[in-house]
């Protein structure tokens, strides 16, 4: 009965974070992820200079 207690509240810790877990590598992979044609998904664009 003890090893089922102590199975239990492992479980009961282990769920929910290793569901966090999941979630946070799901939404922190676009960031990490890289285009079809090679390059970077995050790929920031240069600011174009104001004309007058």
């Amino acid at each position: 009965m003890k090893i089922f207690k102590l199975m239990l509240a492992w479980l009961w810790v282990a769920l929910p974070l290793g569901w966090g877990v999941s979630q946070s590598i799901r939404k922190a992979a676009p960031l990490f992820a890289e285009g079809l044609d090679g390059s970077p998904a995050a790929q920031t664009q240069k600011p174009q200079p104001r004309q007058h």
